[in-house]
């Protein structure tokens, strides 16, 4: 799935001289990238459309948009990608914050929409430990999700297995991945705090 303009968009969110505008608008592009290649996994509908030489052509747009719901706050430009990607996506957004100490995730807002017998992608800048994206995961099964896909910008190995007992690996999108995790919980080597790099420091 790699591609030199991918990895272009790879090697500026992992540059620390990257500025926050351009973080932003690579993180974007990435999931635009990602977005795409989910949607050919999706199921489409045969439409015929008669062009102004009154003339049929046949195409196959999606029978239906997936659910875009995004993990706050590091989420955020990966998803305004994969909203370029699906325009009449409906969204769902879920706050999110990890215990430093345990690096177990808690979850602090939820608002998403109706998602019975609906696909989700759900999008997080970073699978490190996989513990907030399993959480997600879990949360959109229980409101009756029938397909769901992760997609992120990096992701690391160990996270993916953990995802993989919930998700089919086919349906887990990444743009690059890592062996490692540090002993905070980071990806190694990563590209440090998405939501800080996009955004500015958080204070708490």
């Amino acid at each position: 799935m790699a591609t030199p303009r991918l990895e272009e968009l790879v090697i500026t969110i992992r540059a620390p001289s990257t500025p926050s505008p351009a973080f932003r608008f690579a993180l974007a592009e990435i999931g635009r990238f990602l977005g795409y290649e989910i949607s050919k996994q999706l199921t489409s509908t045969p439409t015929r459309i008669k062009t102004s030489l009154g003339k049929e052509a046949i195409h196959y747009p999606l029978e239906q948009n997936p659910v875009l719901i995004t993990i706050l706050r590091a989420g955020i430009p990966l998803y305004q990608g994969l909203q370029d990607a699906f325009p009449n996506a409906e969204s769902g957004f879920i706050g999110s914050m990890r215990d430093e100490t345990t690096l177990q995730p808690k979850t602090t807002y939820l608002a998403l929409p109706n998602l019975e017998g609906k696909t989700a992608i759900i999008c997080d800048t970073m699978l490190a430990t996989g513990g907030s994206i399993c959480d997600a995961v879990c949360t959109v099964q229980d409101r009756g999700a029938r397909e769901i896909y992760v997609c992120s910008a990096i992701a690391a190995a160990p996270g993916v297995r953990k995802v993989e007992g919930l998700v089919p690996r086919d349906h887990i999108y990444f743009a690059a991945l890592d062996d490692e995790l540090n002993d905070k919980g980071y990806i190694v080597p990563g590209l440090g705090d998405a939501g800080d790099r996009s955004f500015g420091k958080k204070i708490d």
